[in-house]
Order: structure tokens, then C-alpha cells, then sequence
């Protein structure tokens, strides 16, 4: 992959992370579905840049389940071991219309982007009923009455479903996954390339990626659970 330095061509990029999580307060007995993670981005970069969000914290939903997305118990702040999903695929690609330009997330300066997510298992779609952390140990799932199903799940929590009810936790992005992202000081129309093209369709073709070179700042959210 051919990269470049922020100091020889481009300035430092500057960009704040503002997370909320609404509502604040989750209900098993009372919530049917998990409450919403926002990220609202603010960059401050002079011109339009790209992220390369591919398994990183930005890619929502993904990334509730490949740890990128902390969680901390309060106020111990221990780190709780979040569910792992690991896939094997291609690499990504920067063909224009395919399902991997959901991957390159242009920002504008000045100019906030909201991502969301349901902050729990199942994603943007398929959202399924949290349950807490005694219910999550068992490895089962369980039906609208709460019995159990010959279905395994993961024990680990995703989002509030399998945390502790009575707890307050902290929600935070993985600094070091955050910082080893790919950016560029262009737009993303600029990155990517037809359909046809059989050259040159793979993200680590471009041959203008940043690496480092971004100050983030993030401002983590709280979320208490409740039986």
C-alpha cells in the first residue's frame, strides 16, 4: 500500500467524537429493544477527508462486536470482554456502488456527520430484545416469555445486552484501533473507481492515504441498566 506522511503533504487532521446514547438508562423488564449509539463527528481539517472505516471503531454496526467499541464498569472502570465476531473476507474494494463504499466516510470541514446504531446485538436491522448478564452466561436464546431456545449465542455482551443490571457503565472508542486508521485529504468520490476496472479496485491501490497524522478527541458516553 502506498501512503504518505501528514507533515510532507497534507496538514494534521483534527477531529472530535462527541457519543450519546439514548435513552441513558436501559430496562430489561421494560425496553423491547436496545437503546441508540450516536456518534457525532466534527472535523476541522481545511478540506474534505476520507476515512477507510473497515474494522474500526466508525464502522457501526460491526463495530459492536469486533471490540473496537469499549465498554468500562463504574466506577471500578474494570473493562468488560466484549462479544468477538471475526470473518474472513476479501480485501476491501473501492469500487463505486459496491457494499464496501460504505467503508470510506467523508467528512467536510466544519460540518458535523452523525453515525448510528442500535447499541445492542442483531445491528442497524435486525434488532433483538437485550437481556442481562445472568440470562447471557447461559449461552442460550430465549423467546418473547424469556424461555430458552436450543440456540446458542454468545455469553459476552454486545452493547447493553448481557451487562449487569444495577450497574453504570462507560462507553468509549478503541484509542489504538482509532489512530491506525487510513484517511485521506480528499473526498470519497475521489477514491473510487468504476465497476469495470480490474486494476486498481482494491482500497490499498490508492496511493494517497494518510497514515497518522490525526488528533482525536472523544467524548465517551454513560449508560445505567436496569432490570
Amino acid at each position: 500500500m502506498s501512503t504518505t506522511t501528514p507533515t510532507t503533504t497534507s496538514p494534521p487532521a483534527k477531529i472530535h467524537i462527541t457519543m450519546t446514547i439514548t435513552p441513558e438508562t436501559h430496562s430489561f423488564t421494560t425496553n423491547p429493544l436496545p437503546p441508540l449509539l450516536t456518534l457525532s463527528l466534527l472535523s476541522h481539517h481545511p478540506t474534505p477527508i476520507t476515512l477507510c472505516t473497515f474494522n474500526r471503531p466508525l464502522a457501526l454496526p460491526s463495530a459492536l462486536t469486533n471490540r473496537t467499541i469499549t465498554i468500562h464498569s463504574l466506577p471500578s472502570r474494570q473493562k468488560i470482554e466484549t462479544c468477538l465476531f471475526q470473518v474472513n473476507r476479501s480485501p476491501v474494494t473501492r469500487i463505486r456502488g459496491d457494499s464496501d463504499e460504505q467503508f470510506y466516510l467523508t467528512l467536510l470541514p466544519n460540518t458535523p456527520t452523525t453515525i448510528s446504531t442500535p447499541f445492542g446485538r442483531g445491528g442497524g436491522v435486525n434488532k433483538i430484545r437485550p437481556v442481562p448478564k445472568a440470562i447471557a452466561e447461559k449461552g442460550w436464546e430465549v423467546d418473547e416469555e424469556g424461555r430458552e431456545r436450543r440456540v446458542r449465542r454468545s455469553v459476552q455482551p454486545t452493547g447493553v445486552d448481557g451487562l449487569e443490571p444495577g450497574m453504570e457503565y462507560e462507553v468509549g472508542l478503541d484509542r489504538e484501533s482509532l489512530e491506525g486508521m487510513w484517511w485521506a485529504p480528499v473526498g470519497r468520490e475521489e477514491i473510487l473507481v468504476e465497476g469495470g476496472t480490474t486494476e486498481g479496485r482494491y482500497m490499498g491501490d490508492y496511493g494517497g492515504w494518510v497514515k497518522g497524522g490525526v488528533e482525536w478527541v472523544v467524548e465517551g458516553v454513560r449508560v445505567k441498566v436496569e432490570e
